[in-house]
C-alpha cells in the first residue's frame, strides 16, 4: 500500500536535444532507433591524456544548427540568440539551443504566456571547464588578454540566465547541482515548482558540460572511465552490461524539456508528449564514488511512491547504465530490489550505449529518450551488448530496437557522492 496519495503530474509539452546523436529531437529518434552510436576520438585533447574517445561536439557550428531549424523559431529570440550566443562558450550554446528547441515545441515561441509565470530550472554545475582551462593557460603567458567577459561567462549561472534571456523567461530561475545526477533533480524541483503552483510553465534544461583535459585526466586516473581497449573503435567503447565493459564515456550534450501544469496546458491547447508523474532523490552521505545499493532502491521506491503507481505497473526502464563494472552490476541489483519480479519481464536499457555519459544533462536527455520510445512505441537497443556478463541477468534489449508499448516508465540517475534519483513518466493521457 501507498503511503502517499499520488500527487499532481506535469504535462511535458516540449522537449530539444543537441548531443553527439542529434541537434534535433527527429535525428535524435532516428539515432535510437537504429542504434547509430556518437563517440569518436577527441578532436583536440591534450595527447597526454589517456581517454581518447568521446562523445566531442567541439566543432558545433551555431549558425549551421540555426539553419537547419529555420522557421522553427519567433523572429524575435532567434536575433536575441544569435546576438547573446555568438561568443558566449559552448556549453551555453549547445544548451539553449536545446532549450530553444524545447520552448518552440511546446508552442511558447512568443507572448503566449506571461513571462512572469515562466521558470528555468537548470541541471548542471563546472560547465565551462575547458573555457575556464583555455583562459588559465592565457592568464599564465598574458594576464591582459584572458577574455574580457571571463568574470561573467566562467560562472554556471551564466549558461542559466543567457538562455532565459534568449526565450524572455522571468519567473522563478535556478540551478541544480547534483552531479550525474543532476539532470533528475532538476526534473523534480521544475516538478515541484508547478506542483506548487509557483510557475504556471517550467523549462527544465540539462545543460552541457564543456570537458578538459585535466578533468579527462582526473577521471581516467580514477578508473572511472573506458580508456584500454577501444581507442582505435571509439563507437564499441561505452558497453553497459557487456562482460567487456571498462569504464564511462564521456560526452558533451544538452536536453530540454518544458513542464506546465495539466490544466495549464490543456487551457492553451498544448499537446503532451507525456507526462511527469514523480521523481524522488536519496543520499548515501558518503563522497565516495562507489555506488551504493540501498539508496538506489530507496530513491526508486520514493519515486514509485510520489507518482503514486507500483512495480508492477513499470513497462520499461530507462537505466543509468554507465559501462561501468560496479556501477551496472549494483543497478542490476537494486532495480531487483526496487520491482521485484517485475524487473525481469519488462526491457531495460541503456542510452548511453549510443550517447555515452553527458554527465550533468545525462537524464535530460534520457527522459527524453524515454518520451520518444513511449510515444513511438519501442524500445531502442543497448548497443555493444556483445558478450553478456553473466551476473547481469536482465532484458537489456541487445543488438537492435524493436516493439513495445509502454505506459510507465522509470528513468534513473545516480551521481558521485551517492546521489542518487529516479523519475517516473507516463504516457500522455488523451
Amino acid at each position: 500500500m501507498l503511503s502517499n496519495p499520488p500527487r499532481t503530474c506535469a504535462a511535458v509539452t516540449g522537449l530539444g536535444v543537441t548531443c553527439p546523436i542529434g541537434e534535433s529531437t527527429a535525428e535524435y529518434l532516428r539515432s535510437l532507433t537504429s542504434g547509430r552510436s556518437g563517440i569518436r576520438r577527441w578532436l583536440d585533447v591534450d595527447e597526454r591524456v589517456l581517454s581518447r574517445v568521446g562523445g566531442d561536439m567541439s566543432d558545433f557550428d551555431l549558425d549551421a544548427h540555426f539553419g537547419r531549424h529555420e522557421g522553427r523559431y519567433a523572429e524575435a529570440c532567434l536575433k536575441r540568440a544569435r546576438r547573446s550566443l555568438r561568443a558566449t562558450p559552448l556549453a551555453a550554446k549547445l544548451t539553449a539551443s536545446a532549450a530553444m528547441q524545447a520552448f518552440a515545441d511546446a508552442g511558447l515561441m512568443g507572448d503566449v504566456v506571461d513571462p512572469h509565470r515562466i521558470g528555468h530550472v537548470l541541471g548542471g554545475h563546472n560547465l565551462q571547464l575547458r573555457y575556464q582551462h583555455d583562459n588559465f593557460e592565457t592568464f599564465r603567458e598574458e594576464p591582459d588578454f584572458i577574455d574580457p567577459l571571463f568574470g561573467l561567462m566562467a560562472l554556471d549561472t551564466d549558461v542559466l540566465s543567457v538562455t532565459s534571456e534568449v526565450l524572455g523567461i522571468k519567473g522563478t530561475t535556478m540551478t541544480v547541482g547534483a552531479a550525474c545526477a543532476s539532470g533528475n533533480l532538476a526534473l523534480l524541483a521544475g516538478l515541484d515548482l508547478v506542483r506548487s503552483g509557483r510557475a504556471d510553465v517550467v523549462l527544465v534544461t540539462g545543460a552541457a558540460m564543456d570537458l578538459d583535459a585535466v578533468w579527462l585526466q582526473g577521471w581516467t586516473i580514477m578508473e572511472a572511465l573506458a580508456y584500454r581497449s577501444f581507442n582505435d573503435e571509439p563507437t564499441r567503447a561505452s558497453r553497459p552490461f557487456d562482460r567487456r565493459r571498462e569504464g564511462f564515456v564521456p560526452s558533451v550534450g544538452a536536453g530540454a524539456v518544458v513542464l506546465e501544469s495539466p490544466a495549464h496546458a490543456h487551457a492553451r491547447g498544448a499537446t503532451a508528449h507525456a507526462e511527469l508523474l514523480g521523481a524522488y532523490a536519496t543520499s548515501a552521505a558518503s563522497r565516495s564514488t562507489r555506488p551504493d545499493l540501498d539508496t538506489q532502491v530507496l530513491a526508486m521506491r520514493g519515486a514509485l511512491n510520489d507518482a503514486g503507481v507500483t512495480a508492477d505497473q513499470i513497462d520499461y526502464v530507462n537505466a543509468h547504465a554507465t559501462s561501468t563494472l560496479l556501477g551496472d552490476a549494483i543497478e542490476v541489483a537494486a532495480l531487483k530490489a526496487a520491482l521485484e519480479r517485475r524487473a525481469f519481464r519488462i526491457p531495460v536499457n541503456s542510452t548511453k550505449s549510443m550517447l555515452g555519459h553527458c554527465l550533468t544533462s545525462a537524464s535530460v536527455l534520457e527522459l527524453v529518450a524515454t518520451i520518444l520510445q513511449i510515444e513511438h512505441r519501442f524500445v531502442h537497443p543497448t548497443i555493444n551488448l556483445e558478450e553478456p556478463d553473466p551476473e547481469l541477468d536482465l532484458d537489456f534489449v541487445p543488438g537492435k530496437a524493436r516493439p513495445h508499448s509502454i505506459q510507465l516508465a522509470m528513468s534513473n540517475a545516480f551521481g558521485f557522492g551517492g546521489l542518487n534519483s529516479s523519475v517516473i513518466v507516463g504516457r500522455a493521457r488523451d
